[in-house]
């Protein structure tokens, strides 16, 4: 018990749960999507106000940057874990046909970038790699092989204007 006491008085533990927060955020935004900002300028300000509000009230101003940190990881998790939980127990709806912006061939590109489709869904523009069959397509098509490719994805929507990108459905015309 004195152990964690100590611990938890070393600066270095609350700057570790603010960088866990951070990679929470970051893993979040690889798959979660947000139309709009509502959810994030909401939840941050809520973090900042109330851990600067109890901390001015307690006369503990200089912890406010152990707090906000904790917080994030906390506050961050926790509607990470509400969208998974709520994601698992719904069944997905598919998109209609996504517009195809690039289609990037594999081995043309040159050796820091790789192929792919570059599709826009919902305002967001994703990359999904390309396949042999999409690849062969392009020998016979050139760039008009976008026209034969058909990518659909298969949306899970926890919250609104929150969704995952569940499944991607590739078809060829």
């Amino acid at each position: 018990m004195m152990n964690l006491k100590k611990i938890l008085n070393k600066e270095a533990t609350w700057y570790f749960l603010a960088l866990a927060g951070l990679l929470i955020l970051l893993y979040m935004g690889g798959n979660i999507i947000i139309d709009t900002y509502f959810y994030v300028i909401s939840l941050n300000i809520l973090i900042f106000l109330f851990s600067y509000i109890i901390l001015k009230i307690k006369n503990k101003l200089h912890y406010y940057s152990y707090v906000v940190g904790c917080a994030f990881f906390a506050i961050w998790f926790i509607f990470y874990s509400i969208c998974d939980l709520r994601s698992r127990n719904m069944k997905g709806y598919l998109t209609k046909q996504l517009p195809i912006l690039f289609y990037i061939p594999t081995g043309t590109e040159g050796r820091w970038s790789s192929s792919g489709i570059e599709i826009e869904c919902k305002g967001s523009k994703h990359k999904i790699p390309t396949t042999q069959e999409s690849d062969n397509l392009y020998q016979i098509y050139g760039d008009s092989v976008i026209n034969h490719i058909v990518v659909r994805f298969l949306l899970k929507e926890p919250f609104p204007s929150v969704y995952y990108v569940d499944s991607v459905r590739i078809t060829y015309k």
